[in-house]
């Protein structure tokens, strides 16, 4: 008889279910503002009809109040990870020493 194994999580930062609005910028498009799913210290996915939009790699600037965080109003530069039915994952990007 075989056990199941529930798949180990590598995440760093565990997500959170929350759904908040975020205002997107990405590239010389104007802002559009849209909802997450889910959030993390580390990053968040983000709810679009048109996730192919946003190719891999890319640099997304997001503005939002950070529930993980006291709804400090946040400006984070973040990469597009994966594409999944129903949106986007990003990362955030943080850069040290500046």
């Amino acid at each position: 008889m075989s056990k199941n194994k529930t798949p180990k999580n590598n995440r760093k930062f565990p997500r959170e279910k929350v759904e908040i609005e975020v205002e997107i910028k990405f590239l010389e498009e104007a802002a559009r503002t849209v909802f997450t799913r889910n959030l993390s210290l580390g990053g968040m996915f983000i709810c679009l009809d048109d996730a192919e939009h946003y190719t891999m790699g890319e640099m997304l600037f997001l503005r939002f109040k950070h529930p993980l965080d006291n709804d400090k109003d946040t400006r984070k530069e973040s990469i597009v990870v994966r594409h999944a039915d129903g949106g986007i994952a990003v990362a955030f990007v943080e850069i040290e020493g500046f």
